[in-house]
C-alpha cells in the first residue's frame, strides 16, 4: 500500500470496545504496518502495537491473553479474528437493528 519512511502517521486513538469503532481503529493500525514494515516485521509486534492501544472493555478482554502469553498473541490473523468476534458488529446485526427501527404498528380499528 504505502511504503515510505518519510510518512509520519499519528498513532490511532485508543480503542475501548465500541463495536462501531473497531474497523476504523484496525484500519489505522494497518496503515502503520504498511508504512513501517521495518517496525512490524512479524505478527508479534503488530499484536503488541494493537494491544498497547486498547483501553476500557477492550483492554479488560485482552488482559488475560497478555497475562497467559496466549498463542493468539503470536498470530495476527488469529488475534484479529478473536477481537472481531468479540467487538465487531456483524452485518446481520446491523440489518436486524435497522429493520427493528422501521417496524410500525398497523392502524387500529375501533
Amino acid at each position: 500500500l504505502f511504503r515510505s519512511a518519510a510518512i509520519r502517521l499519528v498513532s490511532p486513538e485508543k480503542y475501548g470496545g465500541d463495536p462501531g469503532g473497531l474497523r476504523p481503529f484496525l484500519n489505522q493500525c494497518q496503515l502503520h504496518f504498511s508504512t513501517r514494515p521495518d517496525l512490524f516485521p512479524s505478527d508479534i509486534p503488530k499484536v503488541a502495537f494493537v494491544c498497547s492501544l486498547l483501553k476500557d472493555q477492550a483492554l479488560k478482554w485482552a488482559s488475560p491473553l497478555l497475562e497467559s502469553n496466549s498463542p493468539i498473541l503470536h498470530a495476527y490473523k488469529d488475534f484479529l479474528f478473536a477481537i472481531k468476534t468479540v467487538f465487531q458488529v456483524s452485518e446481520q446485526h446491523l440489518q436486524a437493528e435497522c429493520e427493528l427501527l422501521h417496524i410500525t404498528q398497523g392502524a387500529r380499528s375501533e
